[in-house]
């Protein structure tokens, strides 16, 4: 689902023709004539610049997170957890949501995608995640620092609820 490798970008991007274009927001929007899916290539962390990794993925997302998590934590591809975590990593305000939905459903996700997962969303370390997309003032609805060290002990909570399997 999520293709993180540019050379693996590079190369399945080759055989799409480019629907449209915003240089603004250097968000790249695909058409696979083999399969008629829209793709969508876009720095989640960029906010109009181009800054962070680069994701493609199909377009649309199920808009419901819920299953957005099976289809990518249940995924036999790790760079679907990864990706996924690299898309929601750009929002912090959502992520007391997300870790209540992981740890709802951690038992039905395999360990190795859980913890890539919340590698990548930024929640075990999130001033270093802010300092990456550093947009403070865009966000709204920022967390306060002592939320953020309660998501990082919750994160650290699901983590190992997941390894003793809990």
């Amino acid at each position: 689902m999520y293709i993180i490798n540019n050379r693996q970008q590079l190369e399945y991007t080759k055989s799409m023709t480019v629907v449209r274009k915003n240089m603004e927001t250097f968000e790249v929007y695909y058409h696979e004539p083999s399969s008629g899916k829209l793709w969508k290539s876009f720095f989640p962390k960029g906010f109009n610049k181009h800054k962070g990794p680069k994701l493609l993925r199909p377009d649309p997302l199920p808009e419901n997170i819920e299953q957005q998590l099976n289809i990518c934590l249940n995924s036999d591809d790790d760079s679907d957890a990864a990706g996924l975590g690299i898309e929601w990593s750009a929002e912090p305000q959502e992520w007391s949501f997300i870790l209540d939905l992981v740890d709802t459903n951690r038992k039905e996700y395999p360990r190795n995608n859980l913890n890539i997962f919340l590698e990548h969303l930024g929640v075990l370390d999130p001033q270093k995640n802010l300092d990456e997309i550093q947009t403070a003032d865009q966000i709204e609805d920022i967390p306060s620092p002592d939320e953020f060290n309660f998501l990082r002990k919750k994160a650290r909570k699901i983590k190992l609820k997941r390894f003793f399997r809990i």
